[in-house]
């Protein structure tokens, strides 16, 4: 471990969270209700955009020379292999097929691949936005204890990434000139704004059984964004922080 590491903290925090089981009381059947299967579409989905290996970022984090940022990285990826093995139990308790691809995840990957760490480090916060809000949402749309005790999981694990993911990217903007760095973050936000609107058509009928419109979800997304970009704009310390005091 780099000692002289901005990231040791985070480290830290990556190593006491993992193996964390998710205490779910899987033995409880599932009660059959309206929306299973959507809620197994939607599930399927989100399953797939978290089985990644993580390659590219490992590699840019690895790149940097940082090898307790790398180490952290590793970490984080396990983490969201982690929620995809979640996911998949819940997509398998809801009786959902699972996905081999979809376009979304694709246009995404595609997207990551255009640029160095601060691109990558854009569209997985772009991610982290819309689960926050969509791991808020899910629990409404069916009453489940074992989908509502995966939802608070990730909804913790989530914060935590968007922390981490946000020290770095304020690192990476602290280096540009003031009007690069602002016209960076406008374009973040539309990117986000877009995805947004795109997850939520996409996901539209559990919305609904959750009592969410379309509009509701995006302009929660958006104000995420918002209150991130502010803070993003903002040189910070690297080192950990409350996660809860994230303005997410």
């Amino acid at each position: 471990m780099t000692r002289s590491s901005p990231y040791v903290n985070w480290l830290k925090h990556f190593e006491a969270r993992r193996g964390l089981s998710l205490d779910a009381p899987y033995d409880r059947p599932l009660a059959e209700r309206q929306g299973r299967e959507a809620l197994a579409r939607s599930l399927a989905r989100f399953e797939l955009g978290e089985s990644g290996d993580g390659e590219r970022i490992r590699a840019l984090a690895a790149a940097t020379g940082d090898t307790t940022y790398a180490h952290a990285i590793e970490l984080f990826v396990e983490e969201e292999r982690q929620h995809a093995a979640w996911l998949k139990t819940l997509r398998e308790r809801f009786d959902g097929e699972r996905l081999e691809t979809h376009w979304s995840d694709s246009a995404f990957v595609v997207l990551r691949h255009l640029g160095g760490l601060r691109r990558e480090i854009c569209v997985l916060l772009t991610a982290e936005l819309i689960a926050l809000t969509y791991y808020g949402v899910l629990p409404l749309a069916y009453e489940d204890p074992v989908l509502h005790a995966a939802c608070d999981r990730i909804l913790l694990d989530e914060r935590g990434h968007v922390a981490f993911h946000r020290a770095t990217l304020s690192h990476e903007f602290a280096r540009m000139p003031a009007p690069a760095r602002s016209a960076a973050v406008l374009t973040w936000r539309a990117f986000v704004a877009a995805t947004a609107k795109v997850v939520a058509w996409d996901h539209r009928h559990v919305l609904a059984l959750a009592g969410m419109s379309r509009t509701e979800f995006e302009r929660d997304v958006r104000n995420r964004a918002r209150r991130l970009a502010h803070a993003v704009r903002s040189p910070i310390l690297v080192g950990l922080g409350e996660v809860a005091d994230e303005p997410v």
